[in-house]
């Protein structure tokens, strides 16, 4: 049985207030010449209720957050140790562009999501020097996906933007054993051939 390990969760009032503040622009652009004042807290909120075709739910941020809390948790059986070296999370709006140092000995695991209204998937593209690869991260999905780098110079990890789009990126960067490494072992680099 692996030893328990404190968990580190995205501060929930920041990343509500995040996507609140992208659903108030999106409300903003739909109301047409009424200014920013007629855009009223309650009718952002009941606008966020509305459903993706054929969902069969609603899509709220804090219900939206706790799907991707999960999926990313739901790796946390696979036999692994992994040790959280960062953790962050986005509006689909603004997108992802962040650059991770990558010293040490251990490998890096990237477990990224998105919960969203309306998108099925967002492009991850991964770069480091001169390798790029750029990957599908499926919207919903009851496990995040995850990507294998190796130590060493610092890599970029980038989500287009959906400038339209409702919704959240949740990703969390682990430190893992060479030999926990699952599948590929270097997903900037490429092992399909």
């Amino acid at each position: 049985m692996r030893p328990h390990r404190l968990r580190r969760l995205v501060p929930l009032s920041a990343a509500t207030a995040l996507l609140l503040s992208g659903c108030a622009d999106e409300a903003k652009k739909e109301t047409p010449d009424q200014g920013t004042s007629s855009v009223k807290p309650s009718e952002t909120h009941k606008e966020q209720k509305t459903s993706p075709p054929d969902s069969g739910r609603p899509w709220e941020p804090d219900d939206a957050m706790q799907r991707a809390e999960r999926a990313l948790d739901a790796h946390d059986d696979d036999g692994s140790d992994p040790q959280r070296a960062e953790s962050g999370s986005a509006n689909i709006a603004s997108g992802v562009n962040k650059t991770f140092q990558a010293p040490g000995k251990r490998w890096y695991r990237l477990d990224i999501t998105c919960d969203a209204r309306g998108v099925e998937e967002l492009t991850l593209t991964l770069t480091r020097g001169d390798a790029e690869q750029a990957y599908g991260i499926g919207c919903g999905d009851r496990e995040a996906d995850q990507f294998n780098i190796p130590p060493g110079a610092p890599f970029t990890a980038r989500v287009d933007t959906v400038r339209s789009g409702t919704g959240l990126v949740l990703w969390r960067l682990n430190t893992i054993a060479p030999d926990d490494v699952d599948g590929c072992d270097d997903d900037i680099d490429g092992c399909g051939g």
